[in-house]
Order: C-alpha cells, then sequence, then structure tokens
C-alpha cells in the first residue's frame, strides 16, 4: 500500500483548492485508491441540532401557532398574480402582509423560493412595512418566514434574509417595552427560523432578562438558560442561574436540570458548588432508569466539565447505576458516560467495558470524532481488559479508517489526533501515519501554519523516531522546524522559582536540591522528550568511579527541540565508555496515575518506555510517596531510590 493513499483518496473537492493553495513537486495526484471506499457510514446528524430541538419541544409544551394556518386557508386555490399590485405603496399594512401569506403558499405549493426575482417587489414592500406591525402581527409574519425557510438555500438567501433581519430590527426595538414573558414567547417564535445565533433579538432580550436571574420562576429559568445556550453567550452574572438553582432544586424536573446542565456547558461556564453537582449527582442516578439519553448526554457533559475530586464517589456511583442502561442509550450517550471521569483521571472500568463492546459491535456507526475520544479514553487509562476486547476495538477502528475519507478531510486535526492516542496502547498503521504528515494533508489541515499543530502531532512523530527507530519506517515524518516550534510552544517551562510553580514543579526542584546537599553531586533538569509537557531531572553516573559527572555541560545552553537521546548527550563517548549511565528521575505527579489505582496512565507510560528507548535508566519519584516534611527526608527517600539502582552492576 503506497503511503500516500490518503491523500490520493481526497475528493475533487478538496483537492481543487489544495491545488490553487499549495504548489507540491513530485507524483501528480491519481484516481481513488482501490484500497479506500468513500460509502461507509459517516457521522451523519449534527448531534447538536438534534439536542436543542429536543430542549425545545421540552420547552414547547405542545405550543401550536397562531393564525398562519388560518389566514393561509384563506387563500387557497386563488392564483398568485402579483401584477395586481401596481404600486405596493397603495396596500395597506395589513394587506401587504396578507399577500406574504400567498406568497408563502406559492413556494409552499411550486418548490420555490423567496429569492426569486417576482418576489423582489413584494419583500421590499414587506420590509419597508415592517415597522408598522402589531406585536401580533410580527409573531404571523415570523410563522410565515419559518414555513418559507426550508425553500431557502441559507439563510443568507436573498430576499429571505432582508425580510428576517427587518423582523430582527423591529423586535429588537421593541425589547424595552417587552416584560419577561413577552420576550420568551417572541424568542420562541424566532426558533424555527434557525438564526437566533446571528441575529440580534434573542441575544439583547436575554440580557435584559439576565438581570433577575435569582427570581425568576423555574419555567421561565430553564427558557432563558436555553436561549442563552443557543446564542452561545454567557450572561456575566451566570452564578445567579446557580444561586436560583441550588435554592429551587427540587422545583425542578430531570428535563429541566438537562437544559440547565446544556446552557452551562455551552458556554464554558462550570457549576461552582460542591453541594449542587452532588444533587444533580443523585437526582440522575434516581432517574437512570427513564432519563432519556439527550437529556443524560447534556447532564454528562457538564459534570464532567465541573466535577471536582469530593465528587469522586458520587460519580462511581452514577457509572455503576448506568450499566444496565448502555443498550439503549445512543452512542453519544455513551461516549459522554465513558469520558465522564477522564478529567479526574477516575477509571470505572466496568461501565468502560460494556461501552467498549458496545461500541466495537456499532463500529460502522462510529463517527471519526467517536472513535478519537473513544481511543483516548482506552490509551489515557491504560487499562488492560479480558480477551483484549480494548485493542480488538482499536484494531476494528484502524481497519475502519480506509472508509471514512470524507470524515478525515472534514476533520483532519481529529484523524491526526486518533493516530496519536491509538500509539498510547502501540496500535499503529505506517501507511495511515505517513499520509496524515504529507505536506498536502497538512497544508489542509493547518494551512501556512503548520507550526500551530497541537501536541498530538509531535508525539506522534516521535513515537515514529522513537519507537520504530529500529522496524526500517520509512513513510514520511513531521517536518523538523515546525516540530521544534510545537514543542517550545507546548512544554511547560523548566521550573523556577522566578515563575508560579505546580506541585509537580516543586517536586522537580527539590529533588534537584537534595541532590545538591552532598558534594559532586550533579542533576540538571531540563526536557529530554521535548513532545512531553514536563521535564525531568538527569544524572551521569560513572560506573568505573562510582561518582556522578557533571551532565550540564553535555547538554544543549539553550533550547533545541531535539530528543536528547543517549547518543546525541554521550557522542563519542557513548561508543568507547559504556561504564557511564544516563539516568532520569521522572517525577510523577497526580495527574501521571489513575484515581485509586496507582496504574500509571498511558501517556505517563509511554514517556516511560520512550526514555528507556533512547537510552535513560528512569527512577519514577511517584506524588503520593514525596515526603512532605524536611529537606532531609527527601534526601534520604530519594537515595533510597537511587541507590539500588547505581549498585545493581
Amino acid at each position: 500500500m503506497h503511503p500516500s493513499f490518503l491523500i490520493r483518496a481526497l475528493s475533487q473537492r478538496i483537492r481543487a483548492p489544495l491545488a490553487n493553495r499549495f504548489k507540491c513537486s513530485g507524483s501528480q495526484v491519481s484516481p481513488v485508491s482501490r484500497f479506500l471506499h468513500t460509502s461507509g457510514s459517516v457521522g451523519a446528524k449534527k448531534f447538536s441540532d438534534t439536542e436543542n430541538d429536543y430542549a425545545h419541544g421540552i420547552l414547547q409544551r405542545q405550543q401550536v401557532p397562531v393564525g398562519a394556518t388560518i389566514a393561509i386557508q384563506r387563500f387557497e386555490g386563488k392564483q398568485l398574480d402579483l401584477a395586481e399590485v401596481s404600486d405596493w405603496k397603495t396596500c395597506s399594512t395589513r394587506e401587504v402582509l396578507d399577500w406574504f401569506h400567498r406568497v408563502v403558499e406559492l413556494c409552499k405549493q411550486n418548490g420555490m423560493c423567496i429569492s426569486d426575482g417576482r418576489f423582489d417587489g413584494f419583500v421590499e414592500a414587506m420590509v419597508g412595512r415592517m415597522e408598522e406591525l402589531t406585536d401580533e402581527e410580527i409573531v404571523e409574519t415570523l410563522h410565515l418566514l419559518a414555513e418559507v425557510g426550508p425553500e431557502t438555500a441559507a439563510v443568507d438567501t436573498r430576499n429571505y434574509m432582508e425580510l428576517w433581519n427587518a423582523a430582527d430590527r423591529v423586535c429588537l426595538g421593541r425589547v424595552s417595552r417587552w416584560d419577561t414573558e413577552k420576550l420568551l414567547y417572541m424568542a420562541d417564535q424566532w426558533y424555527p427560523l434557525r438564526v437566533a445565533k446571528i441575529g440580534r433579538f434573542v441575544g439583547k432580550a436575554m440580557w435584559k432578562i439576565s438581570t433577575r436571574l435569582r427570581k425568576l420562576p423555574r419555567d421561565q429559568l430553564v427558557k432563558t438558560v436555553f436561549y442563552i445556550n443557543l446564542t452561545r453567550t454567557p450572561v456575566e452574572n451566570m452564578i445567579d442561574i446557580e444561586f436560583n438553582l441550588k435554592n429551587n432544586f427540587f422545583d425542578f424536573e430531570i428535563d429541566d436540570i438537562s437544559i440547565l446542565c446544556m446552557g452551562f456547558f455551552k458556554t464554558e461556564t462550570p457549576i461552582r458548588s460542591v453541594e449542587l453537582i452532588e444533587r444533580i449527582y443523585q437526582l440522575t442516578i434516581h432517574h437512570a432508569k427513564d432519563v432519556k439519553d439527550i437529556s443524560l448526554a447534556a447532564i454528562l457533559k457538564l459534570l464532567r466539565y465541573s466535577s471536582r475530586i469530593p465528587h469522586a464517589s458520587s460519580m462511581e456511583r452514577l457509572l455503576s447505576a448506568l450499566i444496565p442502561e448502555v443498550p439503549r442509550l445512543s452512542l453519544f450517550c455513551c461516549l459522554h458516560l465513558a469520558l465522564l471521569g477522564s478529567d479526574i483521571h477516575l477509571c470505572h472500568q466496568a461501565s468502560l467495558e460494556v461501552i467498549i463492546e458496545r461500541f466495537t459491535r456499532d463500529i460502522k456507526l462510529l463517527r471519526l470524532k467517536d472513535m478519537e475520544r473513544i481511543a483516548f479514553i482506552i490509551g489515557h487509562f491504560n487499562m488492560t481488559i479480558e480477551d483484549e476486547k480494548d485493542r480488538n476495538l482499536l484494531m476494528a477502528i484502524v481497519d475502519e479508517l480506509p472508509n471514512r475519507i470524507q470524515e478525515i478531510t472534514q476533520y483532519p486535526k481529529s484523524y491526526l489526533s486518533l493516530l496519536n492516542f491509538l500509539t498510547l496502547k502501540d496500535i499503529y498503521s505506517e501507511p495511515l501515519i505517513s499520509a496524515a504528515f504529507e505536506k498536502r494533508f497538512l497544508f489542509m489541515t493547518y494551512g501556512r501554519n503548520v507550526a500551530g499543530a497541537g501536541r498530538e502531532v509531535i508525539s506522534l512523530d516521535a513515537f515514529l523516531r522513537i519507537n520504530l527507530k529500529n522496524v526500517n519506517y520509512s513513510g514520511n515524518y513531521f517536518p523538523e522546524k515546525p516540530f521544534k516550534v510545537v514543542a517550545k510552544l507546548t512544554q511547560d517551562y523548566v521550573p523556577s522559582t522566578e515563575y508560579r510553580l505546580t506541585k509537580s514543579d516543586r517536586m522537580l526542584l527539590e529533588i534537584q536540591k537534595a541532590f545538591a546537599t552532598r558534594p559532586n553531586h550533579f542533576a540538571h533538569i531540563i526536557h529530554l522528550l521535548p513532545h512531553f509537557q514536563r521535564p525531568d531531572v538527569l544524572l551521569l553516573w560513572d560506573d568505573d568511579r562510582k561518582q556522578f559527572l557533571d551532565v550540564a555541560a553535555r547538554c544543549p545552553e539553550q533550547y533545541s527541540g531535539e530528543i536528547l537521546s543517549r547518543e546525541r548527550l554521550l557522542g563519542e563517548d557513548d561508543a568507547r565508555n559504556g561504564n557511564l549511565r544516563l539516568i532520569a528521575v521522572v517525577a510523577g505527579g497526580w495527574n501521571c496515575y489513575v484515581r485509586n489505582q496507582n496504574r500509571v496512565t498511558g501517556g505517563f507510560a509511554m514517556k516511560l518506555k520512550q526514555l528507556g528507548l533512547v537510552g535513560f535508566e528512569t527512577v519514577v519519584i511517584p506524588w503520593y510517596e514525596w515526603p512532605l516534611d524536611s529537606l532531609e527526608a527527601k534526601e534520604a527517600y530519594l537515595f533510597n531510590r537511587l541507590n539500588p539502582l547505581l549498585d545493581k552492576r
């Protein structure tokens, strides 16, 4: 299989703009490879629309549109002849609105679009009279726009855009005189037009309502949060929503809670109250058997975003309660169930095993993003499942990728992340990786700013250079110069007392300081593997003289972005002096371990493995073992860990 087959399978729609934007010498783009198929399942529907429609349906309570149906029936059977009107200025506002009903009926019966030039005169007249419409007539106009909307290509279609823009301006001007109930009612009328986010009225209405969020009754609060979510604009006092919900929590139903959770999550606003999050856990556990999967997915997303370590036990109880429900839940909901504990490194293996089995059965229905996320979970938790069910799913994903060219070209960053997460379980496809590192694919993904890529790209490249060094990999790599830039941008500073220190930074400095208390004991903090965020403490031990040597003198004085292997640091001494040993003391922070299992995460396991492959012996200092008291205690602990390693030869 040729390593460039992925690029050769790009559709004409993708290849054409690439040819114009990027000049590339070499082989020409060839026909679609016989190894790839574009007929596979391609994550069809956008979940966000389904989620919003479901939430809006809860809010509407079967509300029936007023006026539009009766008015349209008034004109059934009549032929539309715009020539009947020689001068629209002579028509009253009501007559112009009646003509709108007739235009809508014609569009529906004949599949016409409001952008047809024959409607230009009418649209101009309708826009000009919009300010004169009563509130009830504005509602009538919005219903008509909703009926003609499906026949338009987009919200910016000519004539259609002029009409809804004019209605938006009128509603915007009346915000100051409408009360909360009227503002929410009018927002409901705007929802079917799918322009609430780009129009100005709904956002302005929510800002007005936001001044009294603490006092809103249940129904008004839920509706307000729904439209805040829809416009993706968090108001300044989102804390008032949390306050209202906490004080009146038991007045809300599970579906109401899901809409509120949706609003918090979509506006990137975590719930800060530990007590409120605990209540949401308990309510969700209580409704585990009957909660709808769309509601559950919204709640799970917010819980993951807001949960902290004190919620770990409640999280485990919820995951256990939902195991029997996995068969009835959507794949999207199952994915968020799997992701729930990832932020606090809580691995609930029982639920993950059931979800992995479900995903393996429904591999054809998974979206590329679903594959990326489940691969992240499996790799991140570094778990082992009976009968290798986790590896079987990951290998099935690799087999499925050639069928997903359309998704790969649409979401190339997800594709690159997926390939990287697969390597955490030592699963890879050389042709797939090589194709992803082709210049044209990288340009399609990042444009000319290839250095703007993320850590997942350089981690994938480092896997090729380190883990596959001895397997004769002959494909493409990520470009060297962008590699160094990305590594610099994504790694932490070498810790210094001049900067704000994390617990892991403080551990590194304390290790270095404990070493410095003894004469001729040299320790140097440096990024040995530039694709990892945190540096390590480097030691150089001479077995012949039984002493530490000054290793800093062998390291680059400034950041180089290189993988500092044994060969790179020792040079000629590596070949002629086998008694020199490089030792990396690695600080294992809390986020390097799976909670309550003391098992290292997949990323940390990969770091330790790669340090070994490039010539280092490693000593890991777990955060939960590192002494918190005196420097003497730290020194004693450190050398108790080091001495057995130094004496083993």
